[in-house]
């Protein structure tokens, strides 16, 4: 899994203990509060070319409501000051570590993993903004020791019409989730070091969308998940429809090439096939454009529907249901470009 062109930069190993004290206090029923031991915990990130924020990240992981026991971060082949800011953080501060890992993210995660000191593992991204309580939001499930792995939530923050409306498309409401179905993204997630060693970990084969694989392993292999709605990150949708199809085109391709979520594909390309039956249709059958009119509306409102709130009437009413479209074409061109293994998803 790549592991010989990994290297360790950070300070020699060190015991990690489970802390007692004011940070690691619960309340037991009765008695006001009292010292509890915690289970340490690992925070691993992969990065590359992040000079411009991986100071900030850092700074908000230390100074959380809990903090990381360590800090693991992966350095994918930077071609910017990356390596230079890891490696003041990690000669100022010993709980930060980093290490050589060049490859895609499955490969910097595993690395940063199988690095990890702690049987507890978090993971989120760089670029993202992560709350003051995420960690100690996402790590609490594991006071259950039938609890595998967490999967934390994740905000969009746009400044901008477009950037809000792609956050309304790329990302679901609270309300909107599914727990049957939702699957935790790396953003936001945290699992036993065990039950990542039972998977055999991220697989390094796939370059996109690594994440939902992952997942989807993990619940093969029996893993009882646990769900922290207020665990949030907050991250930057895609502000250009040309950015915005190429991220989605991405994880369409992660999917077709790892054949995954076949259903949500089916289900996908079932909706407009019938759209364009029912246009074709109507050359022959004029009542087809009425249905197929009705249903064009139908779809439109629902999509404002989920904008209400978080964007202007005008975007939610156009904007939104036309980046839809673009979202499921960009996902079904990706999946099918996948699938077939021409290798257009990386471009």
């Amino acid at each position: 899994m790549g592991q010989a062109a990994v290297r360790d930069r950070g300070n020699p190993p060190r015991r990690l203990v489970a802390g007692v004290g004011d940070a690691a206090r619960e309340a037991a029923p009765g008695a006001g509060r009292s010292p509890v031991a915690r289970d340490p915990v690992t925070l691993i990130v992969t990065v590359r070319n992040e000079e411009a924020s991986i100071d900030a990240l850092l700074d908000s992981l230390l100074a959380g409501s809990r903090a990381p026991d360590e800090i693991v971060v992966a350095e994918g082949g930077s071609a910017d000051a990356t390596p230079a800011r890891l490696r003041a953080r990690a000669a100022a501060d010993p709980r930060v570590r980093w290490l050589s890992a060049p490859g895609n993210r499955s490969v910097g995660r595993n690395a940063a993993a199988r690095a990890a000191r702690s049987a507890l593992i978090a993971c989120t991204d760089a670029g993202v903004q992560v709350e003051p309580e995420w960690l100690e939001r996402i790590t609490a499930p594991f006071a259950d020791p039938g609890v595998d792995v967490v999967a934390g939530f994740y905000r969009p923050v746009g400044t901008t019409w477009f950037e809000r409306a792609a956050g309304v498309i790329s990302a679901p409401r609270l309300s909107e989730v599914n727990l049957g179905r939702f699957l935790p993204s790396t953003r936001s997630i945290a699992f036993r070091r065990s039950a990542w060693e039972k998977v055999g970990g991220f697989d390094e084969r796939w370059d996109h969308n690594e994440d939902t694989p992952f997942a989807l392993a993990l619940k093969k292999a029996g893993f009882r998940f646990a769900f922290a709605p207020d665990a949030v990150v907050r991250w930057h949708p895609r502000g250009d429809l040309r950015s915005f199809w190429r991220q989605h085109r991405r994880f369409g391709y992660g999917d077709g090439e790892s054949r995954v979520q076949g259903w949500f594909y089916a289900t996908i390309a079932a909706k407009y096939a019938l759209a364009l039956a029912l246009f074709i249709a109507g050359f022959w059958f004029r009542p087809a454009w009425s249905a197929l009119l009705a249903g064009t509306l139908l779809f439109a409102l629902s999509q404002a529907r989920r904008g209400r709130g978080r964007v202007g009437a005008g975007v939610a009413l156009l904007a939104v249901p036309a980046l839809k479209v673009a979202y499921d074409a960009a996902y079904l061109w990706g999946y099918a470009r996948g699938t077939l293994g021409t290798g257009a998803g990386k471009r």
